[in-house]
């Protein structure tokens, strides 16, 4: 039976969902920025959206996680090169463009939250952020899960408390959506929406790959495949519903940060408290995610070199400049960098990871020794 393998069924189908969505669930995510850019700003239409979302999660995440398996590739870098071949650089470059971008997204709603909130300089915000980004990097994999794990915990009590205040103020308002067919563009708009959301999201997933050493069968990908698209279209869709509630609203709708706009107008000042920890617990969470597989990245080409690895102290400094670099990239602003940042890298990763993924990848599920000292080249 699945219970009695090596390791337990929280490990092998909800730990990479977890980290996935803890990665995921990082940048405009957390301010509503995304979700009202891919669909939100769509009105009732942005169901199609989801549909998109909840189907091409599902088929990435369930693909990628069993070829890492297959294969054994468990970093990034080894995983890429066993799809794109000698053609993983392309991959390599975009990924580390959209963490630096990822990462900045947030440390811009962190650093607009605590200007409003508590009139901190950004600077301030910024160090905090790139300190604890070092320090999990120094103390490796074991404190990342965990951090992880536990943010997991903390942002869904937070967005618990905040899904269930936001829909029963603005319950009337979303039926009368509804009622009404409130939408803006086409079905076929917001289809398109769903499909660049989940492709610029997918590079979130060889983040996860650390965590899938531990996948057994098929059958575990399959189910950390379904949980992670689960996990992370569920949070899209309630958060869509409740931003459907202010539709009629243009200072949310426009708004940076959206979230901390609605909490305004209906929750009192703990609310904003919990939610700017939960803001800062995610920014952390994210950089440290994608920073992570990035240094790991960098370690097994350290090794294929010189033949040892990084010290604790090296993946820390990497990991800083790393995260100084995208607080740096926030200065442009939120709407910015979600608007034309993601959209434009949102069709690079279509190209460079879904196709191949859906073709070579599953030729490779298939039959994993087809054209074997081909892909040893590369």
């Amino acid at each position: 039976m699945e219970s009695k393998g090596k390791y337990g069924i929280f490990f092998r189908w909800f730990l990479p969902a977890i980290v996935f969505q803890s990665i995921y669930m990082g940048g405009g995510f957390t301010t509503g920025r995304e979700v009202m850019e891919f669909g939100g700003r769509f009105g009732v239409n942005g169901v199609y959206s989801i549909v998109f979302i909840t189907l091409g999660f599902f088929i990435a995440a369930f693909l990628s996680y069993e070829l890492a398996r297959i294969n054994k590739t468990f970093d990034y870098r080894t995983w890429v090169k066993g799809l794109l071949w000698k053609f993983w650089p392309v991959f390599d470059i975009a990924f580390i463009v959209l963490a630096i971008i990822v990462i900045a997204v947030v440390g811009s709603a962190a650093a607009n939250i605590m200007k409003d909130m508590l009139k901190l300089p950004y600077m301030l915000s910024a160090v905090v952020v790139i300190g604890a980004i070092g320090i999990l990097h120094f103390y490796g994999r074991f404190a990342i899960e965990w951090f992880e794990v536990i943010g997991t915990v903390i942002l869904y009590a937070m967005y618990a408390i905040l899904w269930g205040i936001t829909l029963k103020y603005a319950w009337g308002d979303i039926g009368m959506a509804f009622e009404k067919g409130l939408s803006a563009e086409t079905p076929w708009d917001a289809s398109i929406a769903g499909i660049k959301y989940f492709a610029y999201n997918m590079p979130a997933l060889p983040a996860v790959l650390f965590t899938i050493d531990r996948l057994e069968r098929r059958s575990d990908s399959l189910m950390a495949g379904l949980t992670s698209s689960l996990l992370v279209s569920m949070a899209f869709f309630l958060t869509w519903l409740c931003l459907l509630g202010f539709y009629t609203r243009p200072e949310i709708v426009n708004a940076p940060v959206p979230w901390y706009e609605i909490m305004k107008t209906i929750g009192g000042l703990w609310l904003r408290g919990f939610y700017v920890l939960a803001v800062f617990w995610t920014l952390i969470e994210t950089g440290t995610g994608m920073i992570h597989a990035i240094v790991r990245r960098v370690e097994v080409q350290l090794k294929e070199i010189k033949g040892v690895g990084l010290s604790r102290t090296q993946e820390g400094i990497i990991a800083t400049v790393i995260a100084i670099i995208s607080i740096l990239f926030a200065r442009y602003g939120i709407i910015a960098l979600v608007a034309k940042g993601y959209g434009i890298l949102a069709w690079v990763f279509f190209a460079i990871y879904f196709i191949p993924l859906v073709t070579v990848g599953i030729i490779r599920i298939i039959n994993p020794d087809w054209k074997k000292e081909f892909w040893s080249k590369a």
